[in-house]
């Protein structure tokens, strides 16, 4: 990722996580309303991967730390989250001191692409990156040489109505944002594992992407 898209979270990052709760009632309201598809690849994500009772979770972009808490309030053992922007790292340690889930949290920033894993991971997964990454295809290789079991990704649709304004507004703030189509988005996992594509409905809405790199039992199966 750039150093213009580290600025940009920096700079964004409290009013980026309120979207997962921090807002008013009409705030709430509207984001699942118009950033619907936020909800639900939270709820794909977990549907996913089934029971989480001594799993290890590496959650790359980790934001404001609203999953990896939940990771780990459903059972997982140890959950990693990476995000090179500092100030999402310090909202992610204070929301899972919030959820009392601080011990089996660890908070890293720094580059995915430039860090090494001595161990591999149950989980891993990378939400709402893949719009700032301009090459994903090295990005989803190295998830896959440290995931064990599941690669959870999710990446923006192109839509005739909200691209447009998305790339604009994105523009004018100096971050850069990719989107893709079903077709480029099969190319680019060709080969990880076993995959399944799952177009959130909606114009513009995201697609969520499953990938099983080895046999889960108890988990989601396709």
């Amino acid at each position: 990722m750039s150093e213009r898209v580290r600025d940009y979270f920096n700079g964004a990052a409290e009013d980026f996580d309120a979207i997962y709760g921090g807002k008013g009632a009409w705030g709430r309201w509207a984001d699942r309303i118009f950033r619907r598809d936020m909800y639900e690849r939270y709820r794909l994500t977990f549907e996913t991967c089934g029971s989480l009772a001594g799993k290890t979770v590496l959650d790359i972009g980790c934001g404001g730390g609203r999953y990896a808490a939940e990771f780990a309030r459903r059972g997982a053992a140890t959950v990693v989250g990476l995000d090179f922007a500092t100030q999402m790292i310090e909202l992610a340690k204070q929301h899972a001191r919030n959820q009392g889930q601080e011990d089996r949290c660890r908070f890293l920033a720094g580059d995915f692409l430039q860090m090494d894993f001595e161990e591999k991971f149950d989980v891993c997964l990378a939400i709402g990156v893949l719009d700032y990454v301009a090459h994903p295809r090295p990005f989803l290789e190295k998830m896959r040489s440290v995931a064990r079991q599941w690669i959870i990704l999710s990446f923006p649709s192109r839509s005739f109505f909200r691209t447009p304004f998305r790339r604009a507004r994105y523009w004018v703030k100096g971050c850069p944002v990719y989107f893709y189509d079903l077709p480029a988005i099969r190319d680019i996992i060709a080969g990880l594992g076993r995959g399944e594509v799952i177009k959130i409905p909606g114009q513009g809405m995201d697609t969520f992407v499953r990938i099983e790199v080895a046999h889960v039992p108890g988990a989601f199966q396709g």
